[in-house]
């Protein structure tokens, strides 16, 4: 006589319900990993937008007020002036660190509270020019879930 099954056993059944629990483990902490850093290139492009904003309002200001008496200034900018008021690229030095964005005339973007920016401008040599006639500018925009983007250019009196 003959009998035929035609279920699982008991073992079968139990080396299925851990091969599925094991790989439903695995995907589950593959898809944290992916949905806890899934903003992080927004926040990336979003830091390097603020970036570039300051480094071309930056750039696109007069090199010096008057080109003789700013061939050492390496200060910052003159007293009383704010941000609305920088007139040339050496102002710029003044924003404080590690500050929250804000547009051209200084108003601060509470959307982006949670990045800071630091603009450093300083003399700089660029080849046969002398450090008198070029600065350049450093722009760090920093974010708690990001390293921190740095942008660099020059600006130069020609």
């Amino acid at each position: 006589m003959r009998f035929e099954s035609n279920g699982f056993t008991l073992i079968e059944l139990l080396v299925t319900i851990l091969v599925v629990a094991l790989a439903a483990t695995a995907m589950t902490g593959v898809f944290t990993a992916l949905v806890s850093r899934s903003a992080d290139p927004m926040i990336r492009e979003q830091a390097l937008a603020i970036a570039e904003a300051y480094l071309e309002e930056i750039e696109l200001k007069a090199f010096c007020e008057d080109m003789p008496a700013c061939a050492a200034e390496t200060g910052s900018s003159e007293a009383g002036e704010t941000r609305a008021d920088f007139d040339d690229v050496q102002d710029y030095n003044a924003l404080p660190a590690n500050h929250a964005p804000a547009d051209q005339q200084g108003t601060a973007l509470p959307e982006l509270a949670d990045y800071q920016v630091t603009v450093t401008v300083q003399p700089h040599a660029l080849g046969a020019l002398a450090a008198s006639r070029a600065r350049r500018i450093d722009v760090v925009v920093d974010h708690p879930a990001i390293d921190p983007i740095r942008l660099s250019g020059y600006r130069t009196a020609w």
